[in-house]
């Protein structure tokens, strides 16, 4: 298995669902990047690194050319590293935190708890306040940006916009694992890339690394957004208490397809940082041929990132 190290080189804008409009009166004149990048954008920074060397069909949409270029790997992620100790992302509603394994390998014992569930709770908030570690590795930098005509270099008038950048504190990396055989991935060494739609700089560097995959537990902590296919979706909300113990359910979008200029498909998913029961790893089995027609792009969506659990104890990978 091959562990690749994400640094940022400048602050990233990991965009998230929905429009951005720079005008003065427009409903959507901020931007913010998310703390963790989406899959898909991970994978196509890969892919844009075999792009060279490789021809796509240019009638194939753009998972199925991100699927070609990438080859016969999957991807697992994403993990924050600091000081080459990982921090593990945790979620419960609008709540987020990065905390390390020690702190997260409480959460095993959830439901063991019972009557117990005053002291619990005080447990839950301490892991997103007194333990959480997101705001002593990452900095947000906030920016102000008008519209410049380009022909007199003059500003143009109601276009203000303001946007929150992220950027690291210190030796942070983002961290991804890759398994399979692919010489380019295996050799990256202080190889320079660019990251999302809006190209910020990262360095990547490859080392080898042996993370166990498949792991049976009462309990996984999403490192990565779970996708809920729509045919699915009734069976999934009617039963949500017995799946999720915490975290967020939310509509998602898979990015920006920047070749055909319109955003990706979007997917109710369970958002990383929620921890979920193996009830719903059981749920998500059945529902295979329920969805048989469109299987295929689901099986994509997983080597490219999305669907990545581990266990709350140690780092353990498991795919359904």
């Amino acid at each position: 298995m091959i562990k690749i190290t994400l640094k940022n080189v400048e602050p990233l804008m990991l965009r998230s669902q929905g429009e951005f409009e720079p005008l003065v009166t427009g409903s959507h004149n901020f931007a913010e990047s998310l703390i963790i990048p989406r899959p898909s954008t991970v994978a196509g920074m890969l892919g844009s690194l075999k792009y060279d060397n490789l021809k796509t069909n240019p009638r194939d949409n753009w998972l199925l050319k991100l699927d070609h270029l990438l080859g016969n790997i999957t991807i697992y992620g994403t993990l924050v590293e600091v000081n080459e100790k990982y921090l593990f992302p945790l979620r419960m509603g609008n709540l987020f935190a990065l905390v390390d394994q020690i702190d997260l390998s409480v959460l095993y014992n959830i439901d063991k708890l019972g009557e117990k569930y005053e002291s619990w709770e005080k447990e839950i908030y301490d892991l997103f306040y007194n333990k959480n570690k997101l705001f002593d590795v990452i900095h947000f930098q906030r920016r102000v940006g008008i519209k410049i005509r380009r022909n007199t270099k003059t500003a143009e008038e109601h276009y203000l916009y303001s946007a929150r950048y992220l950027s690291f504190k210190g030796n942070v990396n983002y961290v991804i694992f890759i398994n399979g055989n692919d010489s380019l991935f295996e050799n990256i060494d202080q190889k320079f890339a660019n990251l999302g739609g809006e190209g910020r700089v990262i360095e990547l560097n490859a080392t080898s690394d042996s993370v166990p995959i498949d792991t049976d537990t009462d309990y996984y902590l999403a490192l990565s957004p779970i996708l809920i296919p729509d045919e699915s979706l009734s069976d999934f909300f009617q039963n949500l208490d017995k799946y999720l113990v915490m975290g967020k359910v939310d509509k998602i979008s898979l990015g920006f397809d920047i070749e055909n200029r319109k955003r990706k498909e979007m997917f109710t998913a369970i958002l990383e940082g929620s921890v979920i029961r193996k009830e719903f790893i059981n749920f998500l089995n059945i529902i295979k041929n329920k969805i048989y027609d469109n299987y295929e792009n689901y099986k994509i969506y997983e080597k490219i990132g999305y669907n990545t659990l581990t266990h709350p104890d140690q780092l353990r990978i498991k795919r359904k």
